[in-house]
């Protein structure tokens, strides 16, 4: 039992994890009979909110089953590793609405769509709906982004990285991570409405490499979490939804078009190997150094960064 874990913790992690998802799920699809939503049943509403929890539950229980406290401490330390150039800060807290408003943008000048505003409905104006709901749900955001980086970012991409390319484990954390979700978008609950599952997939794929690039570009928690803080926050300002005043599905398209377009430039130009500039960050090796504010080189031939 404990070599195939220690041969392969993500999987077990993995496993682990979906099992438990699927259960909850399951249970909440009996309860949800009748058309009935979690706001309806209180019970339901409380077992889907601890449910968020599993992935950093088990992430914990695998690390520390096979190194201790000093596990642990290597699951969350990069938390602590807050020095960055602050151009990453930069994007972390702007990623998401630049990629979206890139999106709005191109389907404004082809013609396919009118502008979808600024900013959702009732969010600053009207009956401020949009902006209660975001400082109602503020606790639960940062909770369950905190949860979702450490699980799936440190945890399962950084152990990967130690046998495999960057691009390839962060290809099987983004798949495994939005097969998390899946469950709930059929189910309907915990996620977007109006969001396709394969262009919800795509998006997630695309999302882990972006944060992949990122992690291995400054090894910094704080930025990682930011950048998931944000995006969660998105949902509730952006007008990229359907249920927003009935919006075409076109934007939600659109943003994950530029976000798949950009994450496939980040492998182009940073390589498949590394995904940054330096040697990809790695499970139990410590964070080298932040570098300084100034862009380091790019490397002289696309993709052969080794």
């Amino acid at each position: 039992m404990r070599n195939f874990v220690s041969r392969f913790p993500v999987l077990t992690f993995t496993a682990l994890t979906l099992t438990f998802q699927t259960l909850i799920v399951a249970f909440m699809s009996l309860r949800l009979r009748g058309g009935l939503h979690l706001d309806d049943d209180p019970v339901a509403h409380m077992v889907f909110r601890l449910r968020v929890f599993g992935p950093l539950g088990f992430a914990m229980l695998v690390t520390f089953y096979l190194e201790g406290k000093a596990g642990l401490g290597t699951l969350f330390g990069s938390y602590l590793h807050w020095k960055a150039p602050m151009r990453f800060y930069a994007l972390a807290f702007s990623w998401k609405f630049m990629y979206f408003f890139t999106g709005a943008a191109v389907i404004l000048l082809m013609g396919w769509a009118p502008w979808p505003g600024w900013v959702a409905d009732n969010f600053f104006n009207g009956t401020h709906q949009g902006a209660i709901n975001l400082m109602h749900n503020m606790a639960f955001i940062v909770g369950i982004a905190f949860v979702e980086e450490t699980a799936w970012m440190k945890f399962s991409v950084t152990r990967l990285q130690r046998n495999y390319s960057a691009l390839a484990s962060c290809s099987m954390v983004g798949i495994a991570w939005g097969t998390w979700y899946l469950p709930m978008l059929m189910l309907g609950e915990g996620v977007p409405d109006g969001f396709p599952i394969p262009v919800f997939m795509a998006s997630m794929f695309s999302l882990t490499i972006l944060l992949g690039w990122i992690f291995n570009m400054t090894q910094s928690g704080p930025i990682l979490l930011i950048a998931q803080i944000v995006s969660n926050c998105a949902f509730f300002i952006l007008p990229v939804f359907p249920p927003f005043s009935g919006l075409d599905p076109i934007y939600v398209n659109g943003f994950v078009a530029v976000n798949c377009t950009l994450s496939a430039l980040l492998v182009l130009v940073y390589g498949w190997r590394e995904l940054g500039t330096g040697k990809r960050a790695v499970w139990g090796e410590r964070a080298a150094p932040a570098s300084t504010g100034v862009l380091q080189p790019l490397p002289t031939t696309l993709g052969t960064l080794k």
